[in-house]
């Protein structure tokens, strides 16, 4: 299979006011009648660029919808991974090109299904039983190029397992261990999430607490964790400090920066106190807006049924949107008003039965368009599945005046999916900022494509990535409206962001040989190898039959593959393992 990147422009009819709205889109979908879990997933699963589906049948049976470039989706029916799942987290955990699935519940086993090397199969590997999963994350945790595992545990400390580099998970709390700073069993683990707070380059985790019937809101068990990283992987538990723990029942939490003023700002989903927004002052320092929020009694009104919160731009006018889902009857859409404040919209999501709520949901572009879509299920209470409230696909209807960009990364140095990375994008908003992150909020995994609006700009400055091995790219004037994958070391180019991604090579690193691929089957590459010292050691070579290049022969280390193809020169670092 050719794996292609399309670089298409937004054709969404106008819409005159600024409510965003959304269509259904089940016609689009295989199956139209599953019903998922709380654990829901979107991102690309196959390589082609093209956000795909990842859900759980009766929150069990796996099921993915591969998103076509015809506007429908194909299905792969992997079928049951045993009883109910309550979290997933997405990644290419073996660097083969295909991105794996991790999952787990209640006892029930924390697995990962590995893609096989043509991404048609998965086979599953049972990390531990020894575990109550609530929310899951991928991350590179010691900053060593390989993705870990960090699992939330209900009743217990919660779980690290790190990366061999083959993929090959072993439980090591050495790599972070998130013991509570109050006394307690450490149990109440629900949300995690793995962000960069304090803008110094680094990863730091924030964990929403809740343990249901403790009332005493000093209880460690529901007391929220931030464990900061010194920058050698040395944690520290800072979150009083920092202004983020909000004393309540908190089920989830989501960082993103409402406010565009380059740090990452903060929502808190409580269920016995109001929910909050926390606005970090540019050194990691946390005060609660939310009273001057415009959205504050909304806010309260979720009562103690939120599900998940999730922080993304769904009218590409440059601002950050919230969006909650809750278990009791409602959910939530606030479009930022560009100064702090949101408004509340009304029915942005045609209901196909009646009054109920979305109870969980995940979002990427699942029509290629430029605007940020959402995959809705409509379980009961926290994980149960509905027979019959079957999950919908919301297609966002968009704003033709508006501009976007989307970007995928593709780690060399730093782990292949990017995750960790800082985005950057300049021009007539000032700056806007986004990371790369695996499993969020509350169990769900969203797109790994990060996503911009430019509001009417026509015009990008510029798009810097900060790399977790502290790598920096920055491509100037890139096209709009299109979506670009940047691979690590890519702006050592002496072409075009445009250019840049039509090729993609993997696996990388490697042993034996580098594939590279391109979205023209009739364009011809030829290629140029050198030492990390400059010294040429192949020139003006072509690909093999297979469209490979061997590296048997090389030396382990780090190399420049340099590419010519369509008359543009690329610059691409590989590793030889």
């Amino acid at each position: 299979m050719i794996k292609k990147l399309l670089l298409v422009c937004c054709f969404c009819p106008f819409l005159a006011t600024a409510q965003i709205s959304f269509s259904s889109g089940n016609s689009a979908l295989v199956n139209a009648s599953l019903s998922s879990g709380v654990a829901i997933g979107v991102t690309d699963m196959n390589g082609d660029g093209l956000d795909d589906i990842i859900r759980l049948d009766n929150a069990s049976s796996l099921e993915i919808e591969y998103q076509n470039t015809n506007g429908n989706f194909t299905r792969l029916n992997y079928g049951s991974t045993g009883t109910s799942k309550w979290g997933m987290a997405i990644a290419d955990i073996d660097k083969n090109g295909y991105n794996d699935i991790l999952i787990g519940g209640n006892y029930n086993g924390l697995k990962i299904y590995s893609a096989n090397s043509t991404g048609t199969d998965y086979t599953s590997t049972l990390l531990t039983n020894n575990i109550f999963v609530q929310n899951l994350n991928f991350a590179d945790i010691d900053n060593n190029g390989t993705i870990d595992v960090f699992a939330c545990h209900d009743v217990g400390l919660s779980k690290a397992f790190s990366n061999d580099g083959s993929g090959a998970m072993t439980e090591n709390n050495g790599l972070i261990n998130a013991v509570s700073t109050v006394p307690s069993d450490n149990s109440g683990n629900y949300g995690s999430i793995w962000i960069d707070y304090d803008n110094d380059d680094d990863l730091d985790l924030y964990i929403s607490k809740c343990r249901l019937g403790v009332t005493n809101a000093n209880d460690g068990r529901r007391v929220n964790l931030l464990f900061e990283n010194d920058g050698n992987n040395n944690f520290t538990e800072v979150a009083v400090a920092r202004g983020l723990v909000p004393y309540g029942q908190s089920w989830a939490s989501s960082f993103e920066d409402i406010d565009n003023d380059g740090d990452l700002d903060c929502v808190i989903l409580n269920h016995d106190i109001t929910s909050m927004i926390l606005e970090n002052d540019g050194t990691g320092n946390f005060t609660d807006i939310t009273a001057s929020s415009g959205i504050a009694t909304s806010l309260n009104n979720l009562g103690d049924g939120g599900i998940q919160v999730i922080m993304e731009d769904f009218d590409n006018d440059t601002f950050i949107d919230i969006f909650v889902t809750t278990r009791n009857g409602i959910h939530k859409l606030y479009k930022n008003d560009g100064d702090k404040t949101f408004t509340e919209l009304s029915n942005p999501f045609p209901l196909p039965f009646g009054t109920s709520r979305i109870q969980s949901a995940a979002i990427g572009d699942l029509n290629n368009d430029g605007f940020v879509d959402v995959m809705a299920g409509f379980a009961s209470g926290y994980n149960g599945p509905s027979s019959s409230r079957r999950d919908r696909l919301y297609f966002n209807n968009g704003n033709a005046t508006n501009n976007w960009t989307e970007i995928l990364l593709e780690g060399t140095t730093s782990n292949i999916n990017g995750i960790g990375a800082r985005i950057e994008i300049y021009g007539a908003w000032g700056k806007q900022i986004r990371e790369v992150r695996s499993g969020e909020s509350y169990g769900i995994m969203n797109s790994l494509k990060t996503h911009f609006g430019l509001g009417t700009a026509t015009t990008i400055t510029k798009i810097v990535v900060k790399w977790p091995s502290g790598n920096v790219d920055e491509l100037l004037a890139p096209t709009i409206n299109q979506s670009l994958t940047i691979s690590e070391g890519s702006t050592l180019s002496t072409t075009n962001p445009s250019t840049i991604s039509k090729l993609r090579i993997y696996p990388n690193p490697t042993s034996n040989f580098i594939t590279v691929e391109t979205n023209n089957r009739n364009s011809n590459v030829v290629y140029s190898l050198y030492d990390i010292s400059g010294k040429l050691l192949h020139a003006n070579k072509t690909l093999n039959v297979n469209n490979q290049i061997p590296l048997q022969s090389l030396a382990t280390g780090i190399y420049m593959l340099q590419l010519h193809m369509d008359g543009e020169t690329s610059m691409r670092k590989i590793i030889k393992e």
